[in-house]
């Protein structure tokens, strides 16, 4: 066999064992394509969270590794211990403007934010808090929660969006990503991180069902010991 021959078998050979290696990774990662430049069904993204996220996507996050302060869209330093002895908080890291599509909001995170405003009165009776965060640049936040349908016009949302601009506190938490994972956490009125999921695509992360169970099994712990 000539020497050029040799070369051909074995980038044959490379191919084979390349592809043979990357197979089940292949059959078990199957992303949702979405069009980031057109137009999102909120409610049929968000019927693709989990309704009950499997134990093994859930972290552990010491306390004093959360992080405490953000800043509103006012400007305003929002400090997450001022809810300590007051109510849960239910916090939300969006993906921020996703580097990998353009400037495009995350479909997710659209949805998500959609999800947590039509159901803000649930949340107000298991007494908790729920903050969604927005990493990165923040030029397009107001947009984002337009087109998230969060607001019309100059009224404000019913649930706040606050800025990490710096992300300091995704670097804290670990969650970078195409700029962020989307991740949720819960924290008792202890200030105590109860609850972390860390999504690993736009549509994995737990649904508003998923959030308000946990807060549910949360008050009744805490009805039980007064």
């Amino acid at each position: 066999m000539s020497r050029l021959g040799f070369r051909l078998a074995g980038f044959a050979l490379l191919a084979m064992i390349g592809l043979a290696g990357c197979g089940k990774d292949v059959e078990e990662f199957k992303p949702v394509k979405y069009d980031y430049n057109g137009p999102v069904d909120l409610i049929a993204v968000a019927k693709q969270f989990h309704d009950n996220p499997p134990e093994a996507k859930t972290r552990t996050v010491a306390s004093d590794k959360m992080p405490l302060t953000f800043v509103d869209l006012d400007g305003k330093k929002v400090d997450l211990s001022a809810f300590k002895g007051k109510s849960n908080v239910v916090l939300v890291m969006t993906k921020g403007m996703p580097q990998a599509y353009n400037g495009a909001f995350c479909p997710g995170c659209l949805a998500q934010m959609n999800a947590m405003v039509a159901n803000a009165a649930e949340f107000k009776k298991r007494d908790a808090e729920v903050l969604v965060v927005f990493p990165g640049p923040s030029e397009k936040a107001n947009d984002f929660l337009i087109t998230a349908k969060a607001r019309e016009a100059d009224k404000p949302s019913p649930i706040p969006l606050l800025l990490d601009k710096d992300m300091a506190a995704v670097t804290l938490l670990g969650i970078n990503g195409d700029r962020a994972k989307p991740s949720t956490y819960i924290l008792d009125r202890k200030g105590n991180v109860v609850y972390a999921y860390v999504g690993e695509h736009t549509t994995d992360r737990p649904s508003v069902k998923a959030i308000l169970g946990q807060l549910d099994k949360l008050n009744e712990k805490k009805a039980a010991k007064e």
